[in-house]
């Protein structure tokens, strides 16, 4: 099922990679200043969560993270499944108190959980952006959550679904100013961003 999933997607992404730059405004705002991203250009910065059922994790092209479930195996205790990957990132929620996740492709479901992660490297609390059943932009906002300082975060993504399988595809992680978070709702596929404090890509 992953497989075949991964190859019906493949056949989707190659020709809207071919149209990147469609859409776009006249005049391009220049290179966006986030908190902290991942473009989903490798894998490898991503870690497999510690759980029985771990996920298949493919890049297929530059800019899609794939995250597959196939059948769970005889006996499986519960009425559903899910696993993930997660990664650690410290941001100035001040600056940019807006998380924000592109699925390009989901079967089942989507998030991402934030644990909270406190100087002595204990998980104070766990936060979740919305989930999504179809492609769009999942979404938290931490000033209704967390006072503005610079905070550890350790990252999920999580897919779920049905025992049979489940998969989705992530195109990019973001930490934002909610005016730029507005503009990446508009224009999902712009691609001209830069890491606060980081030289541009």
């Amino acid at each position: 099922m992953i497989i075949s999933t991964l190859s019906a997607f493949l056949a989707l992404a190659v020709p809207q990679s071919q149209q990147v730059g469609l859409g776009y405004p006249t005049r391009q705002p220049g290179t966006i200043t986030v908190g902290w991203n991942d473009e989903m250009d490798t894998r490898s910065s991503w870690s497999p969560l510690r759980v029985e059922n771990k996920a298949f994790v493919a890049t297929p092209t530059p800019g899609a993270l794939f995250l597959g479930l196939d059948q769970v195996p005889p006996n499986w205790p519960y009425q559903y499944q899910w696993s993930g990957v997660s990664q650690d990132a410290y941001v100035d929620l001040a600056k940019f108190p807006v998380l924000q996740a592109r699925l390009l492709q989901v079967q089942g479901y989507a998030h991402l959980d934030i644990d909270v992660v406190d100087p002595d490297g204990h998980v104070s609390n766990t936060l979740r952006t919305t989930t999504l059943n179809n492609e769009g932009i999942s979404t938290l906002d931490f000033r209704g959550s967390l006072k503005p300082g610079y905070y550890h975060f350790r990252l999920r993504l999580i897919i779920g679904g049905q025992n049979s399988g489940c998969c989705s595809t992530f195109d990019w992680v973001r930490f934002s100013a909610p005016r730029d978070a507005d503009f990446f709702v508009r224009h999902p596929d712009w691609t001209r961003v830069m890491r606060y404090g980081r030289s541009l890509r």
